[in-house]
């Protein structure tokens, strides 16, 4: 019986034993591809229909005197250029926040001059058209300088109309592009900080 059992380990033992073909194509997943052992493991497998284990690969490598990989460096994301206008007016970033006050959804209209971070915000009951219109006539009262240009992003509350309404006192109006809240960023970024430093940390029982 120990017979047998030792006779059918060393059959499973050479059934385990590497092929000189599996070693070749080993070395030249590492020279050639520049593959670890994990990668070599999955190419081989799905390439070549050849299944190793991950620990005998690393062998085979030490095996051929191959030299360990190169980590490669972590990529640095690249810094994104900031643009500033060089007059106050020049462009006006207009969004809205939605806020919760006693249950119920609240909507913070913002104002941001881009050059001189001037601020003008109103609280309103209603994201609708009539809401942004009369946002429009509060920004042309307490902005102390003239506005512009003025741009904010294609929400159903600032529809065909608002835009009209806006040109006809003169301003140049802008919709920033579909998915892009960069464009109206510095807006954005007061909205984050209205949160942190305000919003997240009162309560109100009525509007």
């Amino acid at each position: 019986q120990r017979r047998g059992r030792r006779r059918g380990r060393r059959t499973r033992r050479r059934g385990r034993r590497i092929t000189p073909r599996v070693i070749e194509l080993i070395g030249q997943a590492r020279r050639d591809l520049a593959y670890g052992a994990q990668r070599t493991q999955l190419w081989l497998r799905r390439v070549h229909d050849v299944r190793v284990a991950v620990g005998t690969i690393q062998r085979i490598f030490r095996d051929l005197g191959l030299p360990r990989l190169r980590r490669t460096p972590k990529r640095v994301p690249r810094q994104m250029k900031l643009f500033e206008k060089a007059e106050p007016g020049e462009s006006v970033q207009v969004d809205v926040k939605f806020v919760k006050i006693a249950g119920r959804w609240a909507f913070q209209y913002t104002a941001l001059d881009d050059c001189t971070r001037f601020r003008v915000l109103r609280l309103y009951r209603r994201l609708h058209q009539s809401s942004s219109l009369a946002f429009l006539a509060e920004l042309c009262r307490a902005f102390p300088f003239p506005i512009r240009k003025l741009q904010c992003d294609n929400g159903h509350e600032f529809p065909f109309a608002f835009a009209l309404a806006v040109e006809a006192l003169g301003i140049r109006h802008r919709y920033i592009k579909p998915r892009r809240p960069q464009q109206n960023g510095k807006v954005e970024r007061s909205h984050r900080i209205d949160h942190e430093e305000f919003w997240s940390r009162q309560r109100f029982d009525d509007f």
